[in-house]
């Protein structure tokens, strides 16, 4: 089984592909990409999480989201702190970071006021 590091950037490899077939936009829901460039109910897992076959171990946030918002925005994250007190981040430029919480906490803020300038409902933060 892959780490789930991994399976976030083999996540935003398929939403690339998925948003060139929806004018830019996301799914509404992570599962929604089971099938895209491969991806298999498998990838949704992470070894650490208490998810199951058929449900993720990522809060998904970038339903609302377009391919062109900024790369600092997030997309998907840990939903608890499941290596170490630490959760892997991924963000809207395909980049995976694994920090802690206060890090995360910054990045979800952040990730609110980019959605207040854009127009986008704020979500809940951690």
């Amino acid at each position: 089984m892959s780490h789930c590091d991994d399976n976030l950037a083999k996540i935003y490899q398929a939403l690339k592909v998925y948003q060139d077939g929806h004018e830019g936009r996301n799914p509404a829901e992570l599962l929604e990409l089971d099938g895209v460039n491969g991806l298999t109910l498998w990838d949704f897992l992470c070894p650490a999480s208490s998810a199951a076959i058929g449900q993720t171990a990522w809060t998904w946030r970038g339903g609302d989201l377009h391919a062109n918002v900024p790369g600092e925005m997030v997309l998907a994250y840990d939903a608890g702190p499941v290596h170490k007190g630490r959760r892997n981040v991924l963000f809207t430029d395909g980049t995976v970071k694994r920090p802690p919480d206060h890090f995360l906490k910054r990045a979800l803020v952040r990730d609110n006021e980019l959605r207040r300038e854009y127009g986008l409902q704020e979500k809940p933060e951690i």
